[in-house]
């Protein structure tokens, strides 16, 4: 039991460590500036839930249930609601 939550604490630590280098890379390489750390707090945690969203996808695409390939865009750390409104679209 030990080792199980020994080995769960580092792969949340290995995972919580690609998450920030991937937001580092994502901030990096789309301009991404936030008013305060509050916000950027925010947008990472939007941007994590993201990526799984994007991880679990695409582990469905290897296997052949669906169509199209995801990953990290611009638009990574809005959520589905924020990207409409900042489209313009209704639910």
């Amino acid at each position: 039991m030990k080792l199980f939550v020994l080995i769960a604490a580092v792969l949340v630590t290995v995972n919580a460590s690609t998450d920030k280098d991937q937001w580092v890379a994502f901030k990096q390489t789309h301009g991404k500036t936030y008013k305060s750390l509050l916000e950027e707090r925010t947008r990472f945690g939007i941007f994590q839930n993201n990526l799984r969203t994007i991880e679990e996808h695409n582990a469905k695409y290897d296997k052949g249930e669906e169509t199209y390939y995801m990953g990290v865009n611009q638009f990574a750390d809005m959520t589905a609601e924020g990207f409409r409104l900042m489209l313009g679209l209704q639910n």
